[in-house]
């Protein structure tokens, strides 16, 4: 074997022995177990079933950072048809229950609606509104509502006999697109179901039509303590 082919095995094999650089390992974030904010439920007209929030705190380089989910849903029936209430989370974002805390997601209320009562029925989105726990009442938006028409009038929603609605309500009044500080610029409201705290509760007033026939809904929801269990 020649000279020339003896060192360039020999290169080749100390090159498999050359140690190779080591990938430090990150810290996996911790989690924070899961504590529940409240539990909602439907007083008026009684509904079947229980809403909850969940926060979750994730912990990594220092920083925390928090995560809301919701789980469960409450269900009544009535002559227009069968409603589903739930919670589901929006693309808002905004402050949440502390000084400085920033909540990512913030949930809305979900409503979902199959008409049973035989005829086409009509929402009135421009005449229905979310009261809030102190009372007053706010003009909602909805899923069918660009956030960037959120102060132009709202056309109606129709849902044919045998349909399904899947909607959601939120109040439109402290939507806004813009800078918070320190962040960028973005769609943001203040926190509506999150704060709430038991004791407390809202309602929604549904502007609803059966044909030519004023048939409005109201649903009056209340916030309980969570289960020592």
């Amino acid at each position: 074997m020649s000279p020339t082919l003896l060192l360039a095995g020999a290169i080749v094999l100390l090159s498999g022995c050359v140690a190779q650089p080591q990938t430090a390992l990150q810290p996996a974030p911790s989690l924070s177990p899961p504590r529940i904010l409240h539990r909602l439920v439907l007083t008026s007209p009684q509904g079947q079933g229980v809403l909850e929030l969940r926060r979750e705190a994730r912990w990594q380089d220092g920083m925390e950072t928090m995560t809301d989910s919701a789980s469960g849903a409450i269900v009544v029936t009535d002559d227009v048809g069968n409603w589903r209430f739930a919670y589901t989370k929006t693309s808002l974002e905004g402050v949440g229950l502390a000084p400085e805390e920033w909540l990512v997601g913030l949930h809305a209320l979900s409503v979902i609606l199959t008409n049973t009562s035989g005829g086409d029925v009509d929402i009135d989105w421009e005449h229905s509104v979310f009261v809030d726990p102190a009372g007053r009442a706010h003009r909602t938006i909805h899923r069918g509502v660009q956030l960037n028409q959120v102060t132009a009038p709202m056309l109606p929603t129709r849902v044919p006999v045998g349909a399904t609605l899947n909607e959601f309500i939120f109040p439109a009044g402290g939507v806004r697109f813009g800078a918070p500080p320190g962040r960028a610029s973005l769609w943001h409201a203040p926190a509506v179901f999150e704060p709430l705290v038991p004791g407390s509760g809202f309602s929604i007033v549904l502007a609803v039509k059966r044909g030519e026939t004023p048939a409005p809904r109201t649903f009056a929801f209340s916030v309980v303590a969570p289960s020592p269990a």
